[in-house]
């Protein structure tokens, strides 16, 4: 019995140490469980490989427009730029009929500069971005159509003699002077150097041939006199006239100087 009796507190010492051991491992696995819970990926739930996956037949994000993308926009950027063009070009043309031929070609050679700067402010700036490139596009039209409105008046053809002091003469002509505005800006096909014979005194002028073009004289004296080819009027008219020669001209904008001018002769009366 004396042998026995020792051996109980050591198998409970031995007893301790094993749950002491328990616990620990106990502990440390919940301290891994909870380490590899917090590095874990989901990573979806998990797929047989012999099940089949459905992809979507929807690709991209955007919403596609076939009728749109490949009817509407092909048949109206070409049409709208046209309509563009156009605009821009009847607004240029009546602010170069509104002036003299001086201010029609400072004009030009401003519109020609500011196309040149403007492309070279582009080039320089290739990032831009499309809002502010609208808005300088957007602002050049707008400058272009206000210019062309403010000139409508001056530019529109009345058919009226616009000087004063021209008094248009009485009476039977002594002669008269027939003058065809001719193709390729001249005066009865003749550039620079038509002439036309008259007689002293009461000359009557018509005018005929192509659309759109003027006849005056550049004698300060007969200031006032302006005739105008078919359909516009007046087609015709009378001016006294002394024994000389006197010059005429288109004063349409860079007609004189393509060629439309001549002279008209006048000899004495008989």
């Amino acid at each position: 019995m004396s042998d026995d009796t020792p051996e109980a507190p050591a198998a409970e010492e031995g007893s301790a140490d094993e749950a002491a051991s328990g616990s620990v491992a106990v502990v440390s696995q919940a301290d891994d469980g909870q380490a590899a819970d917090e590095h874990a990926v989901d990573v979806g739930p998990d797929v047989a490989h012999d099940v089949p996956i459905a992809i979507s037949g929807e690709i991209g994000t955007g919403e596609h427009k076939p009728i749109k993308d490949r009817l509407l926009l092909p048949l109206l950027v070409p049409v709208l730029s046209a309509i563009a063009v156009g605009m821009l070009a009847v607004n240029i043309s009546r602010v170069f009929l509104a002036g003299s031929e001086d201010a029609a070609l400072i004009s030009a050679i401003v519109i020609t500069l500011a196309i040149l700067i403007g492309a070279s402010l582009l080039a320089a700036a290739p990032h831009m971005k499309s809002s502010s490139l609208a808005v300088i596009l957007g602002l050049c039209v707008v400058i272009v159509v206000f210019g062309g409105l403010l000139t409508l008046g001056p530019s529109i053809d009345t058919g009226e003699s616009e000087a004063s002091g021209y008094v248009a003469p009485t009476g039977p002509a002594t002669s008269t002077v027939t003058v065809q505005a001719g193709a390729g800006l001249t005066f009865d096909s003749v550039p620079f150097k038509s002439n036309f014979a008259a007689t002293a005194g009461v000359v009557q002028i018509d005018y005929t041939g192509d659309p759109s073009h003027t006849l005056a004289f550049r004698e300060p004296e007969l200031a006032g006199f302006e005739l105008h080819s078919p359909p516009a009027k007046p087609q015709s008219g009378k001016v006294e006239l002394k024994a000389g020669v006197y010059d005429i001209y288109c004063t349409i904008p860079g007609h004189a100087a393509a060629g439309m001018e001549g002279t008209i002769t006048v000899g004495p009366a008989a």
